[in-house]
């Protein structure tokens, strides 16, 4: 599987989150929108925002660790493994990302997907599972200057679950971006950087940078 349609699907899907923020933020300045519709839809869009990045990430993972191509056409050896099938792939992230060793000739059934890009430990799991582009995936999705993915990662987490701990933890953002009220994580979406950014976009842009740098 090459990697350069899991990058053109998920930057037209990026696209469609962008638009889709537009058209929030038009209906808000229009009145359209009550304070909790704003925030529904800010939470609908930060998720799916969130499920695109993961499953491209989990594309490129199992892609690179079976045998693909970069958009360059340059090959991506399969690693040198007896099993280089999804369910080993999974298998093996999960463990890595709980800081323990793969079970020999492990699978793992599915049922229950990992949070591929998981930015605590995505760089770990790139290193354990040793795909033969490796240095290329750390540094993509290990850069220090790009922070768009775990920032949605955080806001997404304090309004899946709405503790006193995460929302703090958001509200360190504001440190970043400055916001008219913070009444809840979400709010902290249409922020303002001190260069006028808004934060959902600043935040997506960071991912389509990444994606760039994994699959060049």
């Amino acid at each position: 599987m090459d990697l350069g349609p899991s990058y053109v699907q998920l930057i037209a899907r990026l696209s469609r989150r962008r638009a889709q923020a537009n058209s929030i933020l038009d209906d808000q300045a229009k009145g359209f929108l009550k304070p909790w519709e704003l925030r529904f839809l800010g939470e609908s869009l930060l998720s799916n925002v969130w499920l695109d990045w993961n499953n491209f990430v989990k594309q490129v993972l199992v892609g690179s660790c079976a045998g693909s191509a970069t958009r360059a056409n340059l090959p991506i050896l399969p690693r040198a493994a007896a099993d280089n099938t999804e369910a080993r792939i999974r298998h093996e992230f999960k463990r890595y990302s709980r800081g323990a060793v793969p079970a020999v000739g492990a699978v793992d059934n599915g049922q229950m997907e990992p949070t591929w890009a998981h930015p605590d430990y995505l760089v770990t799991c790139v290193t354990g599972l040793a795909p033969s582009n490796a240095v290329v995936l750390q540094g993509a999705f290990g850069s220090g200057g790009l922070a768009g993915a775990r920032r949605i990662h955080l806001v997404r987490n304090a309004c899946a679950h709405k503790s006193k701990a995460n929302r703090q933890n958001v509200r360190g953002l504001r440190t970043l971006y400055s916001t008219a009220h913070f009444m809840d994580p979400v709010d902290i979406l249409w922020g303002k950087s001190a260069a006028n950014g808004i934060a959902i976009y600043e935040w997506i842009l960071d991912l389509e940078t990444m994606a760039d740098l994994a699959t060049a």
